[in-house]
């Protein structure tokens, strides 16, 4: 609930400012709301001074009924009464259930509520499908918002093969490795990378900015979210965007010719780029496993694979040498990266004096450093 932290405490604002000037029922209001968002011990009492509020009043009619004036608060009934009940809960007891199930989550497949081998078709069914269940605008539980941002992080992750992967191997430390080699190759993506991440322009992405069957828009102002909706700004937009679109065919094309030469030259390429030989990798057309004779290195080629490549032939050797050079180049990077991964964690835990920290560090794993080891120690 700490994301909510700062939204309760404007409606904490507005409903002390709207008690001071006596209007009590949007004091009321933006109290209840604030205590739902985020409870604190100012907004409590000043829920208790409302209530005295409104039971002074009631006190005060009941006694005008008995004398001369009639209590014209029974005309459309007692509000004061109505106003000092609690304010029932606008969200079900399944919305509820399901926001504490994804804020006790760690792992993101738990998030998702997909298993490890999800493809990226189920990834996004399933972020559909919590995305829906979980935006602020349709599941008012206490806690909800963070849930919704923890869908989004999760899918964002799982959702990328790169980060994915780092993921897997290492699970949330593996991602700075993603982030460290970003920094590298460009400053203004690692500033995109480092940007605090935005649930909802991934929801605007899959939904166009609103829900499936509404027009319901969400936008940001600095750290702060806000839903509504606005027909009249959307309409705004799109007779901005006609305004500016090109008003002749000729200029169209001109616009859309440079990315059909692109379309034609990637075409060509792949046309004259034939499949690999092997895969290091079990998959697709590569399902017949193969093993090198000096290293021992596992690989995997098509069917057709021995029509092409005889046992004890010149080609197969040094077929089996590029697979035992890739496949050690392969644990090289890898092993690079973890011991990086594993000195940066040791640095980490000596500039802030952390004794944990350090232990973590030691016992790092770098089980591609010490395939690499195994690999050269059974070597001929």
């Amino acid at each position: 609930m700490e994301g909510n932290k700062e939204d309760a405490i404007k409606c904490y604002r507005i409903a002390r400012a709207a008690f001071d000037s006596g209007d009590y029922s949007k004091a009321r209001k933006f109290a209840n709301k604030s205590s739902r968002l985020y409870p604190t011990k100012n907004n409590s009492d000043l829920l208790n001074k409302i209530t005295d509020v409104h039971t002074n009043r009631a006190k005060e009619n009941k006694k005008a009924s008995n004398g001369s004036m009639p209590d014209f608060s029974t005309l459309h009934g007692s509000s004061a009464s109505t106003e000092s009940k609690p304010t029932a809960p606008t969200f079900t007891a399944e919305q509820m259930n399901l926001v504490k199930r994804i804020n006790s989550c760690k792992d993101y497949y738990d998030i998702l509520g997909v298993s490890k081998e999800a493809s990226e078709v189920e990834l996004k069914k399933a972020y559909r499908k919590m995305a829906l269940q979980l935006h602020p605008d349709k599941n008012t539980a206490p806690g909800a918002t963070d849930a919704f941002k923890s869908v989004g992080k999760a899918f964002s992750v799982l959702n990328d093969s790169e980060k994915r992967h780092q993921y897997d191997l290492y699970g949330p430390e593996g991602l700075s490795s993603v982030r460290s080699r970003r920094r590298n190759s460009s400053s203004d993506e690692y500033e995109n990378d480092n940007a605090e991440f935005d649930p909802q322009e991934l929801f605007n992405m899959f939904f166009g900015g609103q829900f499936p069957n509404g027009n319901v828009r969400v936008f940001r102002r600095g750290n702060t979210y806000y839903y509504g909706r606005n027909e009249n700004r959307r309409r705004a937009e799109n007779h901005q965007r006609r305004h500016h679109e090109p008003q002749t065919n000729f200029g169209a094309m001109m616009q859309l010719l440079p990315l059909l030469i692109l379309f034609i030259v990637s075409l060509m390429s792949n046309m004259l780029i034939s499949d690999p030989v092997y895969s290091l990798k079990y998959g697709g057309e590569y399902t017949l496993h193969r093993q090198t004779r000096n290293f021992h290195v596992d690989f995997y080629v098509k069917q057709d694979f021995t029509k092409h490549y005889k046992k004890g032939s010149v080609p197969l050797r040094q077929l089996e040498e590029t697979v035992e050079s890739d496949y050690i180049e392969q644990l090289r990077n890898m092993c690079y990266q973890e011991r990086v991964n594993k000195e940066n964690l040791r640095r980490k835990g000596v500039y802030f004096g952390s004794t944990d920290m350090i232990k973590k560090a030691e016992a790092y794993p770098t089980k591609s450093c010490n395939e690499l080891e195994k690999l050269f120690q059974r070597s001929p």
